[in-house]
């Protein structure tokens, strides 16, 4: 896809994070929730930055991090970490994934209208589409300093409910909307089950909606709607 070179291996060890920054002008990370030692991995990635001058530092983290859900509060530790530092930063902070709550292909609820949850559906938030979140990084990185020492919003102007998403697939696939409840998946990783609890006790009884003004000011354009984001997806069939 146009990498000129990949490094395969664990990023928790020095050895690979110091193989992964040097020489390299500028850092994006984006680190995996669901994995313990969040936190002490981003701490190596941003002293191995600081002893290789990397001159800008971009970390994606989260929308509105919140007390309550693991993976925003060890985000949260970075980017005070991050804030801390003598690197040259900026913080991107996407909301929900379109194409991660509402894949397509066999069994998604644009091929059988089901929505299957182990959270509750009633609730607004916000979703972004990967491409846009793309987007805007590529355009923080690329840039000189006009993005230092800031965080920005990636968010759409959509807040809608879990259940009005899929229900507007429903009604331009001429499907009958059903929500399969599941119960909350079980992981072999203790930090995982925490977190995923976490999540559908929050998400499921919080709203999560935010505005759209950072991204459509760097962008200079707005986010993909949701319902494009649909309309896209239907046409590729």
């Amino acid at each position: 896809m146009g990498a000129k070179e990949v490094i395969v291996g664990d990023i928790r060890r020095d050895e690979i994070i110091d193989k992964a920054v040097a020489g390299v002008d500028k850092v994006l990370l984006i680190l995996p929730d669901a994995l313990s030692g969040m936190v002490p991995m981003a701490t190596r990635l941003i002293e191995a930055a600081k002893k290789n001058n990397v001159t800008h530092f971009v970390f994606s983290s989260c929308l509105n991090t919140v007390m309550e859900l693991i993976q925003h509060w060890e985000k949260y530790e970075i980017e005070d970490e991050l804030m801390g530092s003598t690197l040259n930063y900026t913080i991107t902070k996407p909301s929900g994934y379109m194409e991660g709550h509402f894949p397509t292909g066999p069994g998604s609820v644009f091929e059988t209208g089901v929505l299957t949850s182990f959270m509750k559906v009633d609730q607004p938030s916000n979703l972004i589409s990967l491409d846009d979140i793309a987007a805007a990084n590529v355009k923080v990185l690329l840039s000189d300093d006009e993005y230092y020492a800031c965080s920005l919003d990636l968010c759409t102007n959509d807040n809608r409910t879990t259940r009005e998403y899929a229900q507007e697939i429903c009604d331009k696939t001429n499907q009958t909307l059903k929500v399969n409840m599941i119960p909350i998946p079980d992981f072999p990783s203790v930090h995982a089950n925490d977190q995923f609890g976490r999540i559908a006790a929050y998400h499921g009884n919080h709203p999560y909606k935010e505005n759209p003004l950072d991204f459509n000011a760097v962008m200079e354009r707005p986010a993909k709607s949701f319902s494009q984001y649909v309309d896209d997806v239907l046409a590729s069939k």
